[in-house]
């Protein structure tokens, strides 16, 4: 377990790429289970009601098995998708961790009603559009800027859609 956190820290800091994970199955259900796991506390921290924290991690989640499938299979190169998959759950669970401990230490010192510092969010975008945009890079052998706007889309996606769900439901 060690040595897959290793990799993905690896992926993170650009020393390696998808194509160095195997393509597996049970990795990718074990990044996705983790994932999904860091999501589930990240977005508990921010003090949003059971049902919105649940929809917006089971949405997320499936975003990001979706869009990368998507672009893959636009790309032609969905021979790639199970690696793909598993570095952008891995890195993800990466700033997950990181989002956390944050948000931990500001709740220690301000409060949990103290919302989000916007210096963090924006710290932790730039680095997830630039972290899983080389992930795209490599996969599907375009530019960072591509992957990039594809990371963009894919969290901006999720967010809408989250919302629009939540919307639904309250109302």
């Amino acid at each position: 377990m060690l040595k897959l956190l290793q990799t993905f820290l690896d992926i993170a800091l650009w020393r390696k790429g998808p194509q160095d994970l195997p393509a597996s199955q049970f990795l990718v259900a074990l990044a996705l289970a983790m994932y999904v796991a860091a999501s589930f506390i990240q977005v508990q921290l921010l003090g949003l009601q059971l049902r919105t924290v649940i929809v917006v991690v089971v949405v997320d989640a499936i975003m990001m098995i979706l869009w990368p499938w998507a672009v893959l299979s636009f790309f032609r190169r969905s021979e790639r998708f199970m690696q793909t998959l598993t570095a952008m759950l891995g890195v993800g669970v990466l700033l997950a961790l990181a989002d956390i401990g944050v948000r931990v230490l500001q709740i220690m010192m301000a409060g949990p009603e103290q919302k989000p510092y916007i210096a963090w969010l924006f710290i932790r975008f730039v680095a997830l559009a630039l972290i899983q945009g080389r992930i795209f890079m490599h996969a599907l052998g375009q530019g960072l800027l591509t992957g990039m706007a594809l990371t963009v889309a894919i969290a901006y996606s999720g967010l809408a859609v989250a919302q629009l769900i939540v919307t639904r439901l309250q109302g």
